[in-house]
């Protein structure tokens, strides 16, 4: 699937919704200042390689102003924050992220949808995932993290540093 970003608008401020995959062939369009603060939809991203890091890099770079707040990053958009020195814009904030899990009962992988500050808490150097796991498979299952949680979301921690420094 081509890469697209889509204009519109949530709450007044300019919301852009990311999809396909950020690759050789992604084009980042031009929109010119996009205001004090942008909602970035990161939900449909199918994937991330070198090449779209460095057009991802290139195009954020060019927005230094702007507060962009991510929501919806799947896997592959939140390893890419914790490998990649400077892929999170300096003013940025990460609204809501898929959190993967595995139940060994049913066999099946699954991705659930939470947010930084409700289920996902920081607190100084740690970070606690909440959940009910009734809520994440069938009833008796017992669903588990499927990564390992202070390297995935170690990306936080420098997030919250670098935000109360500023």
């Amino acid at each position: 699937m081509s890469f697209t970003i889509k204009k519109e608008e949530k709450d007044g401020k300019p919301f852009l919704i990311f999809s396909g995959a950020i690759d050789e062939e992604a084009d980042f369009p031009q929109f010119g200042p996009l205001g004090p603060e942008v909602i970035v939809d990161l939900k449909e991203v199918q994937s991330i390689n070198s090449v779209g890091i460095r057009s991802w890099l290139i195009w954020f770079t060019d927005q230094k102003e702007t507060l962009f707040i991510f929501e919806g990053c799947p896997k592959a958009v939140v390893m890419q924050m914790n490998m990649v020195e400077g892929f999170l814009p300096e003013k940025s904030k990460v609204h809501s992220m898929v959190m993967p899990f595995y139940c060994e009962k049913c066999d099946k992988e699954i991705d659930r949808l939470f947010e930084v500050g409700k289920q996902i808490l920081i607190q100084g150097e740690d970070v606690e995932v909440k959940f009910d796991a009734s809520q994440i498979c069938e009833p008796g299952c017992e669903p588990e993290l499927d990564i390992n949680k202070a390297k995935y979301l170690r990306f936080l921690v420098r997030l919250e540093q670098q935000n109360q420094a500023a």
